[in-house]
């Protein structure tokens, strides 16, 4: 499939979100075989049409229990599952509470927002490399790539990581890789300690070497690195802990970030060579 048809599959699983969107039914949609769109969606974006959909809905239905008293089922029926148990199961699975208990927080963050990509984006490819990396960029270059990312931030709150944003990239230091001015990821590294603040890889780049050339150019300052990531067994985490162990980061103590439970990981070997 090209990048085309693959935002396309975007595209008509945002319109139809709210309705039934098994599988053969957005392959229907952009004229391809149910298999071979499970494959190539899923060797594309990380992640499968299925668990797409899900995190989209769950998202969406999160929005609407921070904003609105409507009740429970209607939310549960209005964003595609069949009963209240079933999408109570799901939200708690992600979210970390039961929805009635966590629209009490007020605290809306997304699992998952659109993939809404540019064609530079769709460039990045998942196979691809050849980065330039520089040491400086603006916050507001790095907020486009947060939402793109937000699945590695775990509850991001827009208002407090715009601040965290501004103060950090003032007086820390930011590594960038990018092709053609178009970030594909970033970091931003405490300099007293060597904690990375903030790590975020376009979706499209996450099966290039991106992160491992950031990690190299950080090691020449900070020979020890550390950063924060999801817990063990987190439904929330798609594969990001897994990929920081084999790049050579091993578990350390259990944190918490803006309310969120995390844990923080250590650098504590050189990294694999490239083959």
């Amino acid at each position: 499939m090209r990048s085309t048809d693959h935002a396309a599959a975007v595209d008509f699983i945002e319109r139809f979100l709210h309705t039934d969107l098994r599988l053969d039914r957005v392959a229907a949609g952009v004229g391809y075989s149910a298999h071979h769109l499970h494959r190539s969606f899923h060797r594309a974006l990380g992640l499968t049409v299925h668990s797409y959909v899900r995190r989209r809905r769950l998202t969406e239905a999160a929005r609407v229990l921070a904003a609105t008293p409507d009740p429970v089922l209607d939310i549960a029926v209005d964003h595609g599952f069949a009963d209240q148990q079933s999408f109570t199961h799901a939200f708690s699975s992600f979210y970390g509470l039961p929805p009635a208990r966590w629209r009490r927080t007020r605290r809306f963050f997304p699992l998952l927002l659109p993939y809404t990509f540019d064609r530079a984006e769709w460039g990045f490819g998942r196979e691809a490399d050849g980065f330039e990396v520089t040491d400086r960029i603006g916050a507001d270059r790095l907020l486009p790539l947060s939402l793109a990312a937000v699945d590695m931030l775990p509850m991001l709150d827009l208002e407090q990581h715009t601040a965290a944003l501004d103060t950090r990239s003032g007086s820390h230091r930011v590594l960038t890789a990018h092709r053609g001015g178009r970030p594909a990821a970033a970091m931003i590294i405490d300099p007293a300690d060597g904690h990375i603040d903030y790590l975020a890889v376009h979706p499209l780049a996450r099966g290039s070497s991106v992160v491992r050339t950031l990690l190299r150019e950080a090691g020449v300052s900070h020979p020890r690195l550390s950063v924060t990531t999801f817990r063990e067994g987190d439904r929330a985490d798609l594969g990001h802990r897994r990929a920081l162990l084999g790049l050579g980061f091993r578990p350390g103590p259990l944190s918490v970030e803006f309310g969120y439970p995390t844990q923080r990981f250590e650098l504590v070997r050189s990294l694999p060579t490239d083959r």
